[in-house]
């Protein structure tokens, strides 16, 4: 410890969760500023917001202690840091730290790295061609959209655009959800796809020559005819048909008939397609034609294996045409997208954090302005603290990579102190690479005297979870560094619990056999009859066995475990468990399972909000504020918990006639302002929303919601109905709306309509849409929260729900990238195939196939 807090010395930390990993580093901060350095020559960046802002509260935490505790602590608490002998102008220093790091101007860093990129961007120069003045875009999805329709549009005006032939032959191809996903995809690697052209002039052209080098395609050649046509093929072909038909089965004779009509009655450029029928299955696998034990088995065979070699290469072709065809398509519609996307921006005065990172790597790497641009920040930072390195991307650590090379080329490196662990890289879809770990720790060893230590002793797990981690991890390929684990807690008790695996019941299904001639029996198949049978889904009944299996086992916990805290054991609550999952594409099946047992939970859907019943009561309730006429938004606020008017009501206003209608229909607002007799609870709700009636065109939004709030006692009333382990959810949710009254445009549009309008654009957006009400502790409830969104919590006992699912990813949509950690670029940047026409059985294009189907529960 005393080497990794040495302020002198540039240090890679690789250690363990539970570790100490962020008390070692803001310990780092402290003895930096204990040696000397002043605030402003601090940078330390991690990878949220919310480990920057753990990371500073605890900073001026231990400042303060240190201010106010007595001699006796500041030596004790500088001892545990590596500081023995503590000298009376030190002891004074440390007492002053505080008051210097409140009062020090410019103050320390400490940032996510985009939050930090931001910073150094306001310092470029003028003339440097950056963004200057622009807004950081968090959340693209809507101009996403915007850019694509826009694009769409100007297609349809220019119908005879490359882009536009393009387009058309993607929809064709792939249809408008594969090529939506495509297009996107493209759009997502957009700072990959600028790293891959960057000084090329035609960008298409450069990537479309490197694709035929890769596939070795030629486009003008035609496989099928070339096959149908030649001699050495008809040889073949013929020779194997005869062998079929010479001392073979009956299936066998008459499947030799049909290849021989296919041939001789169809034309040469046809035939293969004539063929393939009835040499492969509808899986695309060759038939399985055996020889019988009258025929030459060795002949047979050759023969046979000739035939479908000859077609496999035809099939590989095609593949390989097929995978370069809709590569081209993707790249101009891709390029086209991204440019309406920029464009879209650029006019909005806006920039997403790919423009961020890019920009930021261009103007340190190679533009003119790089040398002033790294000499400020070597003037500015000599001490550098990168948290979590295992989430940085290829981009980020380039932008590092130019500072760093310029500190090395004048010898003034800053120290550079790195902790992380790659085992715990979990942001690789935002591009994080865990090998720039390794990358680092070898540049900081050559270039700046780095001293790597690890740590494997966790302080968080006792003996059963750690040998339950050993055991999986020691189980990866030999190339994997890993080291075994170890635990101070050794005598704390501990258990691992493995579930059996749920298994669904087979559904019938037809069955096929390889017989000699490639022929299999069916088995009769039984239609359901839509409208009266419900579809089962062998998956999803796995799932719901294991959602009940798992129901079950919290019970078991709650009723029969205990926990230790503070040393000393109690019975285990629902409050101790915390359940991880990688998606929510699932959690209602689990949630529905923990109701069913009555089992107090809270979870957090993302962009989940707006599709609550609560939050849908709310935007009911605005809705008729600006219709008072839309009789089914105010039967919906009146059947809320807000007024709870019973059915009875309802049936009252919906049968009441004022005797002021002459034959002319009222609307339900109407008749319950002139209901001769109200209910109470009609009554309040007529007052109440006559009030907010008359505030709806004159308070902005987020006023108008708190009025709600407080005079419908929305809060209270909501509660006062729900049972106990959905109060916390439905209150998060609550709170969370009324947050979004401030969150769209900063609040700045009191327009009632226009709050509408865009929470409905945010609805219809799968990357904007609100998320549900974050939750903190809510009593005696499991805790449900995804992988990422649970990083630096704890608890007692912790869940892996859904652990074996495979990831489905069957159109395989999306960009093959080959970046090698050395390398400045990528070297490759193609886009997978959709269902490619004749690439079931490709061999040797498998790198562009989608993956394969995951395996069955």
């Amino acid at each position: 410890m005393s080497l990794a807090l040495d302020p002198k010395r540039s240090i890679v930390v690789e250690a363990c969760a539970g570790s100490g990993k962020t008390w070692l580093l803001v310990s780092r901060i402290l003895r930096l500023l204990l040696d000397g350095a002043q605030p402003s020559q601090i940078l330390a960046i991690t990878f949220t917001r919310k480990a920057a802002q753990e990371m500073q509260a605890r900073l001026q935490l231990w400042l303060r202690d240190l201010a106010m505790g007595d001699d006796d602590f500041v030596r004790k608490f500088l001892a545990e840091r590596g500081v023995v002998q503590l000298s009376d102008e030190q002891l004074q220093r440390a007492r002053n730290l505080y008051k210097e790091v409140l009062l020090a101007q410019p103050a320390i860093t400490i940032s996510t790295f985009h939050g930090w990129f931001m910073q150094v961007m306001q310092r470029a120069p003028l003339n440097a061609g950056v963004m200057q003045g622009m807004s950081l875009l968090e959340r693209a999805g809507s101009e996403q959209e915007e850019a694509w329709e826009e694009m769409l549009e100007q297609m349809r005006k220019q119908p005879e655009s490359i882009e536009a032939q393009h387009m058309l032959w993607l929809f064709a191809e792939c249809g408008l959800f594969n090529t939506r996903t495509l297009l996107f995809n493209f759009l997502g690697k957009r700072a990959e796809w600028w790293a891959y052209v960057q000084g090329r002039q035609d960008v298409l052209s450069f990537a479309l020559d490197n694709l035929r080098n890769d596939l070795h395609v030629d486009m003008d050649f035609d496989a099928v005819a070339d096959w149908g046509l030649c001699g050495n093929s008809e040889k073949i072909f013929f020779a194997f048909m005869h062998q079929l038909a010479a001392n073979g089965t009956e299936v066998q004779q008459g499947k030799a008939g049909e290849l021989e009509r296919a041939w001789t009655d169809t034309a040469p450029a046809l035939r293969f397609k004539q063929l393939t029928p009835l040499l492969y299955t509808q899986a695309g696998e060759p038939r399985s034609f055996k020889p019988t034990k009258k025929q030459a088995a060795e002949a047979f065979l050759f023969t046979r294996d000739a035939l479908f070699d000859g077609l496999q290469a035809v099939r590989d072709t095609l593949v390989e045409q097929q995978a370069y065809r809709l590569n081209e398509a993707v790249l101009y519609c891709g390029v086209a997208f991204l440019e309406r996307y920029q464009a879209l921006k650029q006019q909005k005065q806006q920039m997403d954090f790919s423009d961020l990172e890019w920009q930021l790597c261009h103007l340190l790497q190679q533009s003119e302005h790089a040398e002033t641009m790294q000499y400020k920040l070597d003037s500015r930072y000599r001490h550098v603290l990168l948290d979590e390195f295992q989430d940085t991307n290829p981009l980020q650590w380039q932008i590092l990579r130019a500072w760093f090379d310029a500190a090395v080329a004048v010898e003034s490196q800053p120290t550079v102190f790195v902790v992380g662990d790659p085992k715990q890289s979990i942001y690789r879809f935002r591009r994080a690479d865990a090998r720039l770990f390794g990358v680092a720790r070898e540049y900081l060893q050559e270039h700046f005297g780095a001293e790597t230590l690890g740590n494997s002793i966790t302080r968080r797990n006792s003996q059963p979870v750690v040998d339950a981690v050993n055991a999986v991890f020691c189980e990866q390929p030999h190339d994997f560094e890993f080291v075994e684990h170890q635990t101070y807690q050794k005598e704390l008790p501990g258990h691992v619990l493995v579930l059996p695996l749920a298994l669904a019941d087979q559904l019938p299904s037809p069955a096929g056999g390889g017989g000699a001639g490639g022929e299999g029996l069916s088995e009769a198949l039984t239609l359901r009859n839509p409208l009266t049978t419900s579809r089962i889904e062998i998956e999803e009944g796995a799932r719901h066995k294991e959602a009940e299996q798992f129901a079950a086992q919290l019970q078991a916990i709650a009723r029969d475990w205990s926990v230790h805290e503070l040393g000393e054991a109690r019975r285990a609550s629902y409050g101790d468990i915390m359940v991880l999952v990688r998606s929510r594409t699932h959690l209602a099946v689990y949630e529905e399972a923990l109701r069913a047992k009555h089992i107090p939970f809270i979870s957090s859907r993302r962009g989940g909000l707006l599709d609550t019943l609560e939050a849908e009561d709310v935007q009911a309730l605005l809705m008729f504020l600006i219709t008072p006429f839309a009789d089914l938004a105010l039967a919906q606020v009146l059947r809320t918990p807000i007024f709870a008017c019973s059915d009875a009501d309802l049936m009252c206003l919906a049968q009441y006639m004022p005797a002021s209608a002459d034959e002319v229909k009222t609307s339900w607002w109407q008749r319950l302002r002139n209901l001769p007799e109200p209910s109470p609870a009609l009554q309040h709700a007529a007052d109440l929303l006559q009030r907010w009636l008359a505030l709806a065109d004159k308070l902005p939004v987020h006023d108008l919601l708190d009025r709600i709030y407080f005079e419908g006692d929305v809060i209270a009333r909501y509660s006062a109905v729900l049972p106990t382990e959905m109060r916390a959810k439905v209150t998060a949710n609550l709170h969370a709306f009324m947050k979004m009254a401030l969150d769209i445009d900063a609040g700045r549009y009191p327009s009632l309509p226009r709050f509408l309008q865009d929470l409905r654009e945010l609805r219809d957006s799968s990357d904007d849409a609100p998320d549900e009400g974050k939750l903190g502790q809510a009593g005696n409830a499991v805790r449900i929260y995804t992988v990422h969104e649970s990083k630096g919590l704890e608890a007692p006992i912790v869940w892996l729900l859904d652990a074996n699912a495979a990831k489905n990813n069957k159109d395989g949509n999306d960009v093959i990238l080959d970046w090698p950690t050395h390398e400045e670029r990528p070297l490759h940047f193609p886009s997978t195939p959709t269902k490619p026409r004749a690439a079931n059985s490709a061999r040797r294009c498998s790198s562009w196939m989608p993956p394969s189907k995951p395996a069955k529960k």
